[in-house]
């Protein structure tokens, strides 16, 4: 299994940047800052692409956090990965305004935020209509007693200062996900009940089935789509989320025969014409699943690693249009020379994909009318990007028009124009700058 995004050891972000981007004949480009951290050292540190010079540095609980970034671009999650669960927050200091043809980008002061959230096993991190979610999993249930829980804070009183948070209470331990939906409901994922017994060890924590929960009515839930008896209404082994405007797609269990964990497909959740919430699955077309899904609002699809099967790696990846009736075989693009997908990113405009393999090259795909590989480009020597690989793993990123490459083995940060495929920035910043944490909707 290769290393999902959101969890790799050690990361790097780029919190915003208009690379290559249309150029104001009245003002100079300010080209923005990119956040990164070290997969040896607990510091995380801030990369100036005007001036190509590190210029902050701060120290955190542990080496190797992941980086998420936010809604808008400008707040940067920091994922500790040490025994208190901890996560902090980082403000780049980026404020953006729009021109109609281009951003204008200010820059302010760069601060760690004094906000610390502690708890049991932080996962999933969603930021989406001004909200910001961290799940907690709580311990494994045979392990003993823990504290599951959802923690949401607005996005609006980081920039105020005011960091209010509220805590959802899971009634149970699971590896969960809440998506903020507006207003103040949410998508929320329900524990299986033999999962939270923790009578059968072999029962995984991932959910199969989610629950809209209304957080001024405390809580209450309002739909569910959580029937395992209902194909259309349940995502069996849930693993990857991703939405375009208000359609929600979830990766759920492959079609394995005699199986009750079986699903074989992807489970798609929005409101309807009447506004209520519904749901359907998009059966995957052959016995593979995704386990990640990725996309940007401004794009017709989502893009999801697809493979798994009998142990296999994720060697594909599939193309995913949440108003289909069906996903056929045209939409599965297997990766070159059959390497696992390893790190993809779905560019800012939705209609190319980035992918950077173990051999250590960088390849643009174009996503539809069909896919095609339209560059390549030896960005990284080779490395092995398996979850259990002792070495650290290089990583992508795209924000605005240019793909950003760490190189933990040579210590520089690497850029690739994504409108005229040339190199870009090569910087050495020391240390070891690992995986790539970019912005965006992902589980």
């Amino acid at each position: 299994m290769t290393r999902p995004r959101w969890t790799a050891a050690g990361a790097l972000l780029a919190a915003l940047t208009l690379a290559a981007g249309p150029v104001p004949a009245h003002d100079q480009v300010v080209r923005g800052r990119l956040v990164f951290a070290d997969h040896e050292t607990a510091i995380v540190s801030v990369l100036d692409l005007d001036t190509a010079k590190v210029t902050h540095s701060f120290p955190i609980t542990k080496a190797d956090p992941a980086l998420i970034g936010t809604e808008g671009g400008r707040f940067v999650v920091i994922r500790s990965g040490d025994d208190a669960g901890t996560i902090r927050l980082l403000d780049s200091g980026l404020f953006t305004e729009s021109h109609e043809d281009h951003f204008d980008i200010e820059k302010g002061e760069v601060k760690l935020l004094d906000l610390t959230l502690t708890g049991d096993k932080p996962s999933h991190v969603v930021s989406a209509k001004n909200w910001l979610t961290v799940f907690y999993d709580g311990q494994r249930p045979w392990l003993g007693e823990s504290d599951p829980k959802v923690v949401a804070l607005r996005l609006d009183t980081l920039d105020r200062g005011t960091a209010d948070t509220t805590v959802w209470p899971a009634p149970a331990p699971q590896h969960g996900i809440a998506v903020p939906l507006g207003g103040d409901r949410f998508l929320v994922s329900v524990s299986k009940e033999a999962y939270a017994k923790g009578d059968d060890k072999t029962v995984s924590s991932r959910p199969n089935g989610f629950q809209i929960l209304d957080r001024s009515q405390d809580w209450k839930p309002v739909a569910s789509f959580n029937d395992t008896a209902d194909p259309s209404r349940s995502c069996k082994e849930f693993h990857g989320h991703a939405a375009l405007q208000d359609i929600h797609v979830f990766g759920c269990n492959a079609r394995i025969e005699g199986n009750a964990a079986s699903d074989g497909g992807v489970l798609v959740i929005g409101p309807g014409p009447d506004g209520a919430w519904g749901s359907r699955k998009l059966a995957y077309p052959d016995g593979r699943r995704a386990s990640t899904i990725k996309g940007h609002a401004a794009g017709r699809y989502l893009v999801a690693n697809y493979g798994g099967e009998a142990g296999r790696p994720f060697e594909a990846l599939l193309r995913i249009d949440p108003t289909a009736e069906a996903l056929t075989t045209a939409d599965v693009f297997p990766i070159p020379a059959g390497q696992s997908v390893c790190q993809y990113e779905v560019t800012n405009d939705g209609r190319r994909v980035v992918n950077l393999t173990q051999d250590g090259k960088l390849r643009i795909y174009d996503i539809a009318p069909e896919w095609k590989a339209v560059a390549e480009f030896d960005a990284v020597p080779a490395f092995d990007c398996a979850w259990d690989a002792a070495t650290p793993a290089p990583a992508v990123a795209v924000i605005g028009n240019s793909a950003f490459i760490s190189d933990p083995e040579n210590g520089r940060i690497r850029e690739f124009y994504l409108n005229s495929l040339k190199q870009g920035l090569d910087v050495t910043v020391g240390g070891k700058p690992s995986a790539i944490a970019g912005g965006g909707s992902a589980g």
